[in-house]
């Protein structure tokens, strides 16, 4: 059976956040952990989560993942967009880590997008 690799989002405060992530670094730095345990991206808010993962977003994430385009460009022709809109698109999900890039040389530099996990779960903290 296949693994598959879970992106989990997080909708917590600061305060909660930093704590997680300094509780986990401190295992990390006296060896009782090796890697963080979990991928995952923390918003304050539902409001700031849909902010920055768009539909339009959502669905270059996924296009990315099934039909794995080698390039902006060819991202941009299975998405009917423009290359420009969907350049600036893949920057903000790359910073927010929703999404990797790799740069390849042929003829030319190219931006090839890729996502390293297979679904996404949200949980929020009440």
């Amino acid at each position: 059976m296949l693994k598959t690799k879970k992106l989990k989002i997080y909708i917590e405060n600061q305060t909660e956040f930093k704590k997680k992530v300094n509780e986990e670094l401190e295992l990390i730095q006296t060896g009782k952990l090796k890697t963080m345990k979990e991928d995952s991206i923390s918003f304050q808010s539902l409001e700031q989560l849909r902010k920055y993962l768009t539909p339009k977003r959502l669905e270059l994430v996924r296009i990315i993942r099934y039909k794995k385009p080698k390039s902006i460009y060819e991202l941009a022709k299975f998405a009917n967009r423009t290359p420009e809109n969907v350049n600036s698109d893949i920057k903000l999900l790359k910073n927010m880590g929703f999404v990797q890039i790799s740069k390849v040389k042929n003829i030319r530099k190219k931006i090839v997008p890729s996502v390293n996990y297979d679904s996404m779960s949200l949980e929020i903290n009440i």
